[in-house]
């Protein structure tokens, strides 16, 4: 844990309003059992999803709606399939999907809110050991291998396609981010 420990700060949440550079505390966690670890939040459907440890182990997912500052429950069945990394993404039509590899198997997955379940979008050996993940532009990037690789996957083709994108030689890719296009060739 380290002398520095402190538990109330293990349950803070807070705002930055990046226009007013305002900085304001929200409703806390409500159990400490959720920052046992470094986690990752994902941003779907305006609200912040979160599990309590990575990988394949019995976990606890929260939820925190953030315009009402509400901490909920995470449905039974996204918390049982979320067996990696996770990212959502916005699709044509203005449509929100959320993916997770199972980084054991080496399977994608989209989660289905209606039923409470996790799709089999593609499985593939390249996906095991999935460490990070980011979705946009209809495609979801997955770090695995210890950072050797990055995985490339279509999710709008009919069909979906992977590819992988091998580090510089020497490198290690410790995470991806999949930025907006920020210009456009007028050529």
């Amino acid at each position: 844990m380290g002398g520095s420990y402190s538990l109330e700060v293990a349950k803070t949440v807070e705002r930055w309003e990046v226009r007013n550079d305002v900085v304001e505390r929200m409703g806390g966690l409500r159990d400490v059992r959720m920052s046992r670890e470094a986690i990752e939040a994902v941003g779907w459907r305006g609200k912040l999803w979160m599990v309590n440890v990575k990988g394949v182990a019995t976990k606890e997912g929260a939820v925190y709606d953030v315009a009402s500052d509400v901490w909920e429950e995470m449905p039974e069945g996204m918390l049982g399939g979320w067996r990696g990394p996770a990212a959502a993404m916005a699709m044509a039509g203005g449509a929100e999907e959320m993916y997770v590899v199972d980084e054991g198997k080496g399977i994608l997955r989209k989660y289905d809110g209606e039923r409470d379940a996790w799709e089999e979008v593609v499985e593939a050996e390249v996906l095991r050991g999935a460490d990070h993940m980011a979705a946009g532009g209809g495609r979801v990037v997955v770090v695995s291998g210890g950072g050797g690789r990055v995985v490339v996957v279509d999710v709008v083709a009919s069909t979906p396609r992977i590819w992988v994108v091998d580090p510089p030689e020497g490198l290690d890719a410790v995470a991806v981010h999949v930025l907006p296009r920020m210009s456009r060739c007028t050529d």
